[in-house]
């Protein structure tokens, strides 16, 4: 029975798979389902594969960036669209690997979680992430995305050390999935990426858990005042009946002054690298300063994943408030200052027609706020993530787009037009509907889908409209955790793109399209 209740925590794993950094991954117990019958080994592996091969319009005209693509579509990793159509197929393996010694009795648990990546015919013979996919293979590419110690001093609580994730969600991530995770709490629109740190997660009674961590993101020099920290609250609390309401607050210490990062991108509100992630580079006038920035919000729930009954809704808001001054050669004192103030606003609601929950109907809505005029003015009116110090961070990917916002299904090429929530600051109005049906419950299932964004804060010389996306997928359960899938997807671009602030080319880019099909396996 215990074998039972893990493998079907799996079940929902497959029906997303999140590329780039943040992969789709297993988890290995539930803690919380009381003792079990038969002890799990003490060291564990779980598996999951997953390969996608793609016909698109979609291509980065950088040749170097012939491996791992991030970022917004038609940015600065040079993606567009091209009268050609690029084909590829690419591969994913990730282990999961638990050791549980029996002579400790479930008190100390380690995890760790690798990765490979690449594209098929890419290079062999190197050293590299996502890459060695070429004849003969013989590449180093391993990545080690976990690496974590949990000690348990009771049911209750625990303490997680080391490399783990760090999402904006209170339920822990080492045995909670992926889908769970994107459709509660904070949806990974803000944090959805792994770093080093300390975080207990707790249940203060059976009705209210809880998160608390600090997450080192950027050492530089052990010896100086250069870091870049991130302190993190969440907690959630069934109320009458099935609402469940939750609160998060969070803090970035940013004393790095855009050292590090991301290879050559660096990291931080002053650095390329946000930009390439779709959200606001600010570019102030001097590249040291100093941030501190806050978030804080409530998130309400009620009957999620349908536990009783045919409609399912969710609402989220999030304020991010805080300062940037820019400092002297020797950063003691400081110059000019900036002063933030965002607003992030999401809702969902759902509705389960049929038999399973696959036959539904799904409507979405997101709104932030935006600010055309970035820091000029010494105010910056728009929201900040994650994508301001990593990549790919702030993982939005509950609307189920595929061009218009970031699809999961990805390994080494994760791009679409509004790429973060921010929307290079301009902020972003979006709806979202998708219509799913499984005419053979458990084994067959489709969707059909549609999309549309607008810019809060027009760019210079460009619209409003962003554009909107038409969209479909099939899936065919082949085997049990063992998934066939089809998907295809156009996007007609709007005028936000006539500036030529918003796009790498001479003009107004082509609208895109893209098909694809995956194969995912869930291993035991």
């Amino acid at each position: 029975m215990k074998r039972l209740r893990w493998l079907a925590i799996g079940v929902a794993i497959l029906t997303t798979e999140l590329g780039a950094q943040v992969v789709n991954y297993p988890v290995d117990d539930e803690r919380r389902s009381g003792a079990p019958e038969k002890l799990p080994p003490e060291l564990q592996f779980i598996g999951f594969s997953f390969h996608r091969f793609t016909g698109t319009n979609v291509a980065p005209q950088n040749e170097l960036l012939r491996g791992q693509i991030i970022g917004r579509l038609y940015g600065n990793n040079s993606t567009t669209t091209t009268p050609q159509t690029a084909m590829y197929g690419e591969s994913r393996f990730v282990p999961l690997f638990v050791y549980r010694p029996s002579i400790l009795d479930g008190r100390a648990i380690f995890r760790t979680l690798l990765k490979v990546d690449f594209t098929w015919g890419d290079v062999n013979y190197g050293v590299g992430n996502n890459f060695g996919g070429a004849i003969s293979g013989g590449t180093v590419n391993i990545q080690t995305l976990l690496a974590n110690l949990e000690i348990k001093p009771s049911l209750a609580w625990n303490v997680v050390v080391g490399l783990q994730r760090i999402f904006d969600n209170p339920r822990d991530p080492n045995v909670n999935t992926l889908q769970t995770n994107q459709t509660s709490a904070n949806r990974l629109m803000f944090w959805g990426t792994q770093g080093v740190g300390v975080s207990s997660y707790f249940n203060l009674s059976p009705a209210t858990m809880g998160r608390v961590g600090v997450f080192q993101l950027y050492e530089n020099l052990i010896d100086r005042d250069d870091d870049v920290a991130l302190w993190m609250l969440d907690m959630e609390t069934k109320l009458s009946g099935l609402w469940d309401l939750g609160g998060s607050f969070w803090y970035v210490w940013d004393r790095g002054a855009g050292q590090g990062g991301v290879s050559i991108l660096g990291q931080g509100f002053n650095s390329p690298l946000v930009d390439y992630n779709g959200g606001a580079r600010l570019q102030l006038d001097n590249p040291l300063y100093k941030a501190d920035v806050f978030w804080t919000g409530l998130n309400l729930a009620y009957n999620r994943d349908f536990i009783s009954g045919r409609w399912w809704a969710s609402a989220l808001g999030m304020a991010n408030f805080g300062r940037i001054d820019t400092l002297s050669a020797d950063k003691k004192s400081a110059g000019r200052r900036v002063d933030i103030l965002g607003v992030a606003t999401h809702a969902s609601l759902q509705y389960k027609y049929g038999q399973t929950a696959l036959d539904k109907l799904q409507v979405e809505a997101l709104f932030t706020t935006g600010d055309k005029n970035g820091a000029i003015d010494g105010k910056y009116g728009g929201v900040v993530t994650g994508n301001t110090w990593g990549t790919p961070v702030g993982i939005y990917s509950s609307h189920r787009a595929f061009l218009l916002f970031p699809d999961v299904q990805v390994i080494n090429r994760y791009y679409s037009a509004v790429h973060d929530i921010s929307n290079l600051g301009y902020g972003v109005t979006a709806f979202f509907f998708n219509y799913f049906n499984a005419p053979i419950p458990n084994k067959l299932h489709y969707k059909l889908g549609a999309a549309a964004a607008w810019s809060n804060a027009k760019p210079l010389g460009g619209g409003n409209f962003v554009g909107w996306e038409l969209n479909a997928e099939i899936k065919y359960a082949y085997a049990l955790f063992f998934d066939i899938g089809l998907s295809v997807a156009h996007l007609w671009n709007g005028d936000f793109y006539d500036s030529p602030f918003t796009r790498n080319s001479p003009e107004k880019p082509a609208n895109a399209w893209t098909i694809f099909t995956t194969v995912s396996w869930l291993m035991f």
